[in-house]
Formats: structure tokens, C-alpha cells, sequence
């Protein structure tokens, strides 16, 4: 049986961990890449359901390459759930290119938070609307 005590601890801890992916989230849309450092930790595995298992430098090099000439970058945050070490984000992106591209997903992510760093992510997305604003992407993993 917990108590209250331990109750409130437990919902600071997942407020504390849902603040810091929500500050991960608005970065991610400006692409700010030391933010995103120090919320990341060096050693996160990021999975993208249709890619595979990314590390750091790869998904940051990704971003770059893929959201960092937008010249609209915004994610809505739809709903979160956060419960200890896992936070829950349903999102819509939408993002616009100088080129007149356009790319609008719907995202589900889970991320694992400890020692106040995201440590591991999975992201599911429609990887269709993906390849139509880039091209082919992944392994298929």
C-alpha cells in the first residue's frame, strides 16, 4: 500500500519528467540543437516504427536535414499522459518549406525519462506522409 506521501512524489516525478518532454518537444520544432542536448541523453536510442533504432548524432543530423529549412515549424500537443518514468505525447506537426512542400503528420510518442534525461523514445507516425514530403526513408525496421 503507498501512501500519500509517496503518491505526491510519484506525480512530482511525472510533472517534472512531462515539463522536460515538453520543453524536448518545442525544441525539436526549432531545431535547437543544444536544448535538445541537454535533454537528450548521449546514449538515447530513438525508435521510428518503419525506420528503426536511431542514436543522437544520426536523428539530429535527420532533423536537420528534414525539418531544419521549415519555414513554419509547429507541433501541436494534442494530449499527454505521464505516469513515473514514461511520458505519453499525442501530437500534429505541421511544417512548410520555401519550396512550397508541406508536411502535416499526426505523431503518438512514449519517452523514458531518467536521471532527468530522455533516455529512449518510441515514435509512431505515418511514415507514408513522410516519404511524400522527403522520398524514401529507412530500413523499414
Amino acid at each position: 500500500m503507498t501512501t500519500e506521501g509517496e503518491n505526491r512524489d510519484g506525480q512530482a516525478l511525472a510533472d517534472r519528467n512531462r515539463d522536460l518532454v515538453l520543453r524536448l518537444m518545442a525544441a525539436l520544432d526549432k531545431c535547437d540543437l543544444e536544448t535538445i542536448r541537454t535533454i537528450l541523453a548521449p546514449d538515447v536510442e530513438w525508435y521510428v516504427s518503419g525506420v528503426g533504432t536511431l542514436d543522437l548524432e544520426t536523428l539530429l543530423a535527420q532533423m536537420q536535414e528534414m525539418l531544419g529549412l521549415a519555414t513554419v515549424a509547429h507541433t501541436t500537443i494534442v494530449a499527454t499522459t505521464a505516469e513515473g518514468e514514461r511520458v505519453a505525447v499525442e501530437s500534429r506537426g505541421n511544417f512548410e518549406f520555401a519550396d512550397g512542400r508541406y508536411y502535416r503528420n499526426h505523431y503518438h510518442h512514449l519517452f523514458t525519462v531518467r536521471g532527468g534525461r530522455v533516455v529512449g523514445v518510441r515514435e509512431y507516425l505515418d511514415l507514408r506522409e513522410t516519404e511524400r514530403a522527403f522520398g524514401p526513408i529507412g530500413s523499414g525496421a
